[in-house]
């Protein structure tokens, strides 16, 4: 994989919608059927930041406050890491509440930063992923104690 992000169509809002998941606090739920391969989330410039290792060492090393501690949650709780990349993905647009299963319908593609469907995912279904088939980041402790199961299986 080239070390560049393209951006393009998102369709995350025509399928899908961000309601109470009885899993953990939010979840992703599809509007209607989204068939098996489907992209339900594509990547957008308006829709992701961007943070560069130097950019997440420079906020992580100011002096702690309310603001810097709420904005490093943020970072490390709604980001993922494309390792090809080696760039965190802020996720803005609603599918950072993805919630995780090790028993999917859905998966993240790093190399498009996009998300697809497994297999059929009926309406109302929530969309979940593996965490652990995200990449680990070695210099920031994504999803804090919840990785540590995550990895733990791997």
């Amino acid at each position: 994989m080239q070390n560049e992000i393209v951006f393009a169509h998102n369709p995350f809002s025509e399928l899908t919608e961000v309601r109470a998941s009885a899993l953990h606090g939010w979840g992703v739920f599809a509007r209607r059927l989204i068939p098996k391969g489907t992209v339900w989330w594509q990547a957008r410039s308006q829709d992701v930041l961007v943070i560069e290792r130097d950019q997440y060492e420079a906020i992580d090393s100011l002096p702690r406050t309310v603001l810097v501690d709420g904005l490093l949650d943020a970072i490390l709780h709604y980001s993922y890491y494309p390792s090809g990349l080696n760039r965190l993905i802020l996720i803005l647009d609603g599918a950072q509440f993805t919630n995780h299963s090790f028993t999917p319908n859905s998966v993240d593609d790093p190399t498009k930063l996009q998300s697809l469907a497994l297999h059929d995912i009926g309406p109302g279904a929530e969309i979940l992923e593996d965490y652990s088939h995200y990449g680990k980041c070695p210099w920031a402790p994504l999803y804090g104690e919840f990785a540590k199961a995550i990895w733990a299986r791997n």
